[in-house]
């Protein structure tokens, strides 16, 4: 899933942020977005068009208060401006929520508000349970980072093998990406098999010696959730939820289904000329890979935050692992697993995005403080990043 190109020095080449998990698949309706939602959300006259219902004003909910203060303008103007169906933001700091907030709606068509109970799709944000996973096998001994993933992968060809279980995770593998260059190598309507996701990532050649440079890997993830699967012996979402979603209490978070029955679901959107479109179709198969593919609510991140927060579940060497910047020939990059290393406000600060299926997502951290935001949207062209720069800084100065 992809990481979309954040402007700080890494909008190109090898340290591209951009991270959508999918080359842009969108579903559906509604014209006129931007006058409906700055009727709601200013309060004007809309002008009735009868193919767009007015969308209806939504508070923000807040853990600690209900007003119309900076982060909550700053929002509603965000919506307004980028046409954004909804929002959802947390705010955390040492395992407690200072703020919960909702705006705008989960579904456009249904008249459903952002609730903190609504699923919305993690994009990215979701590798990091991927990895996770992996890590609670190393701790289990299933598993080495140093493993070559030959022996995961037999039948592989030999330029696999000198890759690592580690280089999967930490985006050195040199392996073809599933979205190389902004392309996207899989129909994303055929319904694939695990065996037949891997024989086609085979199919390519290695975009570099292993090892030898940081390049965004969606690839890496997708077969670290079948790797998983492997050693395990069951579907790597049905590990998520067993050994790490249940012991942290994260009561609804789960795999990306469309057949399901998902209470509180959350629509994605796109925005084309001719107005607002629900997200196009993706298959069952990669709706389900290991790079990203996550509901969760802002109840269910507020329980991972907390464990990151308390050390819980993952051994300390774990937690430092997820965190630690990745090194070629020696040298720190501004990359780990799951985080990218940034410097926001004088601070040395961690910050991750996201995009799948018409959601936007950005978690932002200065881990001195363990201060942590959270934004979720439901458009593929928001731009959420920024804002929780934004919310980050002003938190931190406002605590000082």
């Amino acid at each position: 899933m992809p990481h979309h190109a954040i402007p700080n020095g890494r909008d190109g080449g090898d340290d591209q942020a951009g991270r959508p998990r999918s080359g842009g698949v969108i579903r559906s309706t509604l014209p006129l977005l931007a006058t409906w939602v700055a009727a709601a959300f200013l309060g004007a006259a809309p002008v009735r068009a009868p193919a767009a219902p007015a969308l209806p004003a939504v508070a923000a909910a807040s853990a600690t208060r209900q007003t119309d203060d900076a982060t909550d303008q700053q929002i509603r103007a965000a919506l307004v401006r980028e046409q954004i169906p909804g929002a959802a933001l947390l705010v955390m700091r040492d395992g407690a929520p200072l703020r919960f907030g909702t705006w705008g709606l989960a579904n456009v068509e249904l008249d459903v508000p952002v609730s903190r109970e609504t699923m919305f799709e993690s994009g990215s944000l979701g590798k990091v349970f991927t990895a996770a996973a992996v890590l609670l096998l190393v701790e289990r001994g299933k598993v080495s980072l140093d493993d070559p993933i030959t022996k995961y992968f037999p039948g592989a060809p030999s330029s696999w093998a000198g890759i690592r279980v580690r280089q999967l995770l930490d985006h050195t593998s040199g392996l073809h990406d599933s979205e190389e260059d902004g392309g996207e190598i899989f129909d994303l309507r055929r319904e694939y098999s695990d065996a037949e996701l891997v024989a086609k990532l085979q199919s390519y050649p290695l975009s570099y010696a292993p090892g030898t440079r940081w390049k965004y890997s969606n690839t890496g993830y997708i077969l670290a959730g079948i790797l998983i699967t492997r050693v395990t012996g069951m579907f790597y979402g049905d590990f998520l939820a067993r050994e790490i979603f249940r012991p942290l209490g994260m009561r609804t978070a789960r795999i990306i289904s469309d057949s399901q029955i998902v209470p509180h679901r959350a629509q994605g959107y796109l925005r084309t000329a001719h107005g607002l479109r629900n997200q196009d179709f993706a298959s069952a198969a990669l709706n389900a890979t290991g790079d990203g593919s996550l509901y969760l609510s802002l109840e269910d991140w507020a329980k991972w935050i907390a464990a990151m927060d308390k050390g819980a579940l993952l051994s300390p060497a774990s937690w430092e692992l997820l965190s630690a910047r990745t090194r070629i020939a020696g040298k720190p990059t501004d990359h780990a697993f799951v985080w990218d290393y940034l410097k926001l406000g004088g601070r040395e600060v961690m910050e991750f995005d996201g995009s799948w299926q018409g959601f936007r997502t950005a978690i932002e951290r200065d881990p001195r403080s363990k201060l942590t935001v959270l934004l979720l949207t439901n458009l593929a062209q928001a731009e959420p990043v920024p804002l929780a720069r934004d919310i980050l800084v002003r938190t931190l100065q406002s605590s000082h």
